[in-house]
């Protein structure tokens, strides 16, 4: 079990390597986690609205978030870092 997010969860992935799950929740915040053990990793926040799907890339460096603020995030995997927002939605 994974806690940690203050509502509910409306989206997980597994990185392509299966190291990482990426979860998103109405609490407007992407979680990542260590899938061998189910530990924290880092919470990625911005979104201004709850997060209803997340993806990672096929090569597993970014991953994409989607949310009800109708917008796109992008952000490094390895760090956690905001790459870059897509609006027009």
């Amino acid at each position: 079990t994974l806690t940690g997010h203050r509502d509910a969860v409306w989206s997980v992935a597994f990185s392509p390597d299966g190291q990482t799950i990426a979860s998103g929740s109405r609490d407007k915040e992407v979680r990542l986690w260590r899938a061998s053990d189910g530990s924290h990793l880092r919470t990625l926040t911005g979104h201004q609205g709850g997060v209803r799907s997340v993806a990672f890339s096929p090569d597993g460096q970014t991953i994409a978030s989607g949310s009800g603020d109708k917008e796109v995030r992008l952000w490094r995997a390895s760090d956690g870092s905001h790459l870059r927002t897509l609006t027009g939605h």
